[in-house]
């Protein structure tokens, strides 16, 4: 510390006016920065071609063209903005720089890739040079102060005098300061080194020693806990050495708020005092508001305005305040409570920032169902028509605990076969206690299955309200109707006077005075003697539980009657139906229930035919024997219908073939097969079932969805040729923001998507169908959905596995992950990496929205999704190449996976690894914490496979555990000791005495799947090991674990667990 230079008055106002002059130099924004809901503006060119410019846009880049041309390509850009606070920021084409580029709205910085520039953004603001402060101490006795200003990027310092009306630099916090400085006179202080007389000789000789000088004094202390400090970091006050009328402080400043932080401010005045004795000068150079800083509640996670924060803990926290503020006689004085108090205080905070960070992600609508509801013509001359969209979502309200549905109705005016504009949908409506709807062929009249206070009623909607309901509990024609995926339907028949539905049959119990019960004419009735009261009933297992008896239904709305379908095999259970050409008869799907039922929800190996029944009774069975169906969909004009098929038994979900039946010749073949491999980016199969609209118009064309790779694409099939196109996805229509995209429906050629991604919640987009040979020129519009993009990046990863890990039976196979990092990092700061392992195992995790990914990475984590060899969408040899090697091929691939990402990635850290996973994938998670002890140091584990051996006997897919050891399965096959030891050998229970990481165990008390005890079995494990484990137990949850209440807690738990062990 050397003496300081003097300022003059005039000097310092020049220097604090050049300092506010150049935090305003880029307050203009570019032009291709908007503000709010700014749209940008639309000229005609008046002086070349009387046409519309891009105006972000050369005229090399897009040619001049018409207004509603124009219009469309900036929507395309709308698209493409990003969004930022209240700003949208526009890519820039012009010639600012040679390639397409981002303007900064900060500074002048440009970026031409997206992923930089939103890193750019972030840091932007955070850099904030060094000034530092140096108040001279006024006294009666003493010259006129004087105040040093020295800059430490600038390396030099200036002179600059204070005029004496320029006070209040410093902006007091009052508490702050008295907290500060009791705390510094009882820590740092306890004895002061100098006394008042020592201070005020000290200032006389000062005063002796000329007119105006500066002398430095050293004040010496024998307390220890006073130590020197580097005189290398400015941010620092020195303590060993104060002048008795210097206050020096150091302060970090930014461009946009150029002024000292009030925290370091306090705390020099507060040493200034302590040891000189005198009140400090507060300067009153002009300082910039700060209510406009947001600052986060401790007790909720709100982020709020400082202006409006105290307003808000007195208002929702009186409690919590209340506590806080009780006078310090109450307050608990040893330091180890206080510091307990302090960590509470820091839990409380954390666990509400990671339920509102859950409740952002969470909270984003999904689209579930669309269907175009009425296409009327307004303009004859120009063939212009408006066409009416039905769209139904899925919304969790966390408030609540319950998941919402609601329905939006959007309005397109579309010219010949283009959109040209979507109009606002209005206000959203809710959806109550609906269990199915559906709209008659001609769009007129709706028809709703509706649930109400125990009752369920038929409901017809019209023009004009309520035209029609049948209660058909008081009817007692029939049980419950079935609303899920695998049975039910609601079909209109072709004069809309009739509804097609499944429910479950009539179960009559016997009397006090009846042993038998009758059955009615229509055989929708059980007979039940008494003595079988008590006798077991079947179901279908998982999510189907009291289902068992399905039977066709029909109501007839103008008899206000309703009438269970005869005819149908005892062994057959119907469901999936729709009506035959001209209402003569019913189409359905027929699951064989003998000799018993197996588990049906997630499973496409069950047998089951097509069937047709007509008026009369007859049934007819349509497709092959021995075999699985599923998604009958006729076409327009009710001459062609098309059914998925697999294999009965073996892998659990399989790639499928598409068959083609003609209703005319009465014959079926082949239209698209089983795909065993396919090239990168190429149709690797359909993996699931069909939208309820697949048809194009002209009979000649399908539509599906399907996994291929680590994404979902739309693909076609045409009817004559069977050649398989890719409509819609990573490589078409330069969807390249989103990860996948899921068909909805297709109705008029106009399709209606779903499209999303790892850091875009999902939203709709239609567009018409093109030609046959153009399908890539197809338009899409954006109607609706949320126009979010969340701060962080992912990527698409393929592996290949090396030699030693091949499987020899199924060599060349590939597999896939996702990977999602956080952006922001802090420097020199790594990001903890969480597994994230899919169950199934044959399913598949597709770059689209997922929340709790979201919402992990938003919390620092980054998050890898693996999809191992086995999961859909990389062809049938993958899925059969894990029968028999689960537990082993499976565990190395998502390690391989693990490694390559490490090992390609800088910025996560090896040492804060995690794996979380369900179901088959809680099975691996507790195979690798065995196999890989160094690696992972935390697992969380939904609902887990623990021990294949003892879920033999209480699992709902008995057929899938002999299958997933290599072993075939049949009805009357019984466990051998080679079979029972092939489970063990494969189940992580064998390894339990093995595993050190900390294990979180998430369990549903009513899951049909995975017993629970399986959960259980690993808990007793661990706890007799003395291993970190906990187990939280779902009473009245199933496998999925799907209840919005039950998913946050969840996460709470798993965020929690992670941090307090990857610390």
């Amino acid at each position: 510390m050397g003496t300081l230079a003097r300022f003059r008055p005039n000097r310092l106002l020049t220097s604090f006016a050049e300092m506010f002059s150049h935090t305003s130099q880029h307050t203009e924004l570019h032009k291709t920065i908007l503000r709010g809901e700014e749209q940008p503006t639309l000229q005609r060119c008046e002086d070349y071609c009387s046409l519309y410019h891009c105006p972000f846009c050369g005229p090399e880049m897009f040619k001049p063209t018409i207004k509603s041309k124009c219009l469309k390509h900036l929507e395309g850009h709308r698209r493409r903005a990003i969004r930022h606070k209240e700003f949208f920021i526009f890519k820039c084409h012009l010639k600012c720089r040679t390639a397409p580029h981002f303007h900064c709205v900060s500074c002048t910085s440009t970026f031409m890739r997206k992923d930089g520039f939103l890193k750019h953004l972030a840091m932007c603001e955070s850099k904030k040079p060094k000034v530092t402060v140096v108040e001279l101490k006024s006294d009666e006795s003493l010259p006129a102060p004087d105040l040093h200003l020295t800059t430490s990027e600038a390396g030099s310092t200036e002179e600059m005098p204070v005029s004496e009306g320029h006070k209040n630099l410093i902006s007091e916090d009052a508490l702050k300061i008295r907290r500060r400085k009791a705390y510094f006179e009882q820590h740092l202080c306890p004895k002061r080194a100098v006394s008042e007389e020592t201070v005020s000789q000290g200032m006389a000789d000062q005063n002796s020693r000329g007119d105006g000088g500066i002398m430095e004094e050293q004040v010496r202390t024998d307390d220890p806990t006073i130590s020197p400090v580097d005189e290398g970091d400015p941010s620092v006050v020195d303590l060993s050495v104060v002048d008795h009328n210097v206050t020096e402080t150091t302060v970090s400043n930014s461009a946009a708020s150029l002024h000292p932080i009030e925290a370091d401010v306090a705390i020099q005045t507060l040493v200034n005092e302590t040891f000189s004795g005198h009140t400090s000068v507060e300067s009153t150079i002009p300082q910039r508001s700060r209510s406009d800083a947001q600052d986060l509640c401790p007790f909720c996670g709100l982020m709020l305005y400082r202006k409006n924060l105290q307003v808000h803990l007195r208002r929702k926290h009186p409690d919590q305040m209340s506590n806080l503020e009780k006078p310090a006689s109450a307050q608990v004085k040893n330091p180890k409570q206080q510091r307990l108090a302090l960590r509470q205080q820091q839990k409380i905070a954390m666990e509400s920032e990671i339920r509102a960070v859950f409740r952002h992600c969470i909270s984003f609508p999904v689209p579930i169902s669309a269907s175009v509801v009425a296409d009327e013509l307004v303009d004859t001359a120009n063939e212009k028509h408006c066409i009416t969209i039905l769209t139904r979502w899925s919304q969790c309200d966390l408030e609540r605990g319950v998941k919402l549905r609601f329905s939006q109705r959007w309005t397109v005016l579309c010219k010949h076969d283009t959109v040209e504009h979507v109009l606002p949908s209005g206000t959203s409506s809710h959806i109550e206690k609906e269990l199915l709807s559906s709209h008659s062929p001609s769009g007129t009249i709706q028809a709703v299955i509706r649930e109400d206070a125990g009752h369920q009623y038929v409901e017809v909607w019209g023009q004009n309200g309520l035209e029609k309901s049948l209660d058909l509990t008081a009817l007692n024609k029939h049980g419950k109707v079935y609303e899920d995926a695998q049975f039910a339907c609601l079909a209109w028949s072709p004069c809309e006077k009739k509804l097609l539905y499944v429910a479950e049959k009539k179960r009559v119990e016997p009397s006090a005075h009846s042993s038998v019960a009758s059955a009615n004419e229509d055989g929708g009735l059980v007979l039940l003697e008494e003595q079988d009261k008590n006798i077991y009933v079947e179901d279908w297992g998982e999510g189907l539980v009291g289902k068992s008896c399905p039977v066709l239904c029909v109501a007839d709305l103008n008899k206000g009657a309703v009438i269970v379908y005869a005819g149908v095999p005892p062994h057959i259970s119907p469901g999936q139906a729709l009506w035959a050409p001209n209402g003569r008869g019913v189409m359905f799907v027929g699951h064989w229930n003998e000799p018993f039922r197996l588990g049906l929800k997630f499973c496409s190996n069950r047998r089951s035919a097509l069937y047709y029944l007509d008026m009369k009774g007859n049934c007819e069975c349509l497709s092959a024997e021995g075999v699985s169906v599923s998604s009958p969909r006729m076409s327009p004009d009710s001459c062609w219908i098309v059914y998925l098929q697999g294999q009965v038994f073996g892998p659990h979900r399989q790639c499928l073939r598409m068959m083609l039946y003609d209703m005319k010749n009465r014959s079926t073949s082949v239209l698209v097969d089983v795909v065993r491999r396919a090239e990168k980016g190429q149709f690797a199969g359909i993996y699931e079932s069909l939208p309820s609209q697949c048809w194009s118009a002209d009979n000649e064309r399908v539509f599906f969805s399907s996994s291929c790779e680590n994404s979902k694409a739309v693909f076609s099939v045409d009817r004559t040729t069977g050649r398989v196109t890719q409509v819609c996805g990573l490589d078409a229509l330069r969807l390249d923001d989103f990860g996948s995209v899921q068909l909805l429906t297709i109705q008029k050629d106009l399709m209606v998507m779903s499209c999303s991604s790892p850091n875009q919640p999902p939203c709709l987009k239609v567009g018409f169908l093109s030609s046959v040979d153009q399908a890539e020129d197809m338009q899409l519009c954006n109607v609706g959905g949320a126009d979010v993009y969340e701060g962080f990046d992912w990527q698409p990863m393929l592996i290949t596995p090396p030699s030693q890990e091949e499987n020899h039976q199924f060599s060349g196979l590939n597999f896939g992950a996702i990977l999602l990092k956080p952006y922001n990092l802090p420097e020199r700061r790594k990001s903890p990496l969480v597994v994230n392992i899919h169950g199934g195992p044959h399913a598949h995790f597709a770059a689209d929205w997922n929340a709790t990914a979201a919402a992990l990475t938003k919390l620092g984590f980054a998050v890898l999704m693996v999809n191992y060899r086995g999961s859909t969408g990389f062809g049938q040899d993958g899925i059969e190449s894990l029968l028999g090697n689960v537990g082993s091929q499976d565990v190395k691939d998502v390690h391989r996976a693990v490694l390559c990402t490490l090992q390609n990635e800088t910025t996560l850290d090896p040492d804060r690894v995690a794996v979380m996973g369900g179901s088959h994938g809680g099975f691996l998670a507790c195979h690798l914490v065995h196999h890989q002890q160094y690696l992972y140091r935390a697992c969380a584990a939904r609902n887990p496979v623990i021990n294949a051996a003892t879920l033999l006997g209480t699992s709902d897919i008995v057929d899938w555990r002999y299958s997933s050891v290599g072993i075939q399965y049949a009805f009357d096959r019984l466990p051998t000791s080679q079979s029972l030891i092939s489970m063990l050998e494969k189940s992580p229970i064998i390894h339990a005495a093995q595993i050190r990481a900390p294990v979180l165990l998430m369990l549903g008390g009513r899951d049909r799947r995975v017993s629970p005890h399986q959960g259980l079995e690993l808990y007793r494990a661990l706890k007799s090991r003395n291993t970190p484990v906990r187990l939280l137990w779902y009473s009245d949850e199933g496998h999925s674990l799907s209840k919005v209440n039950t998913q946050s807690d969840c996460f709470l738990n798993i965020v929690l667990w992670f941090k307090e062990h990857l610390n």
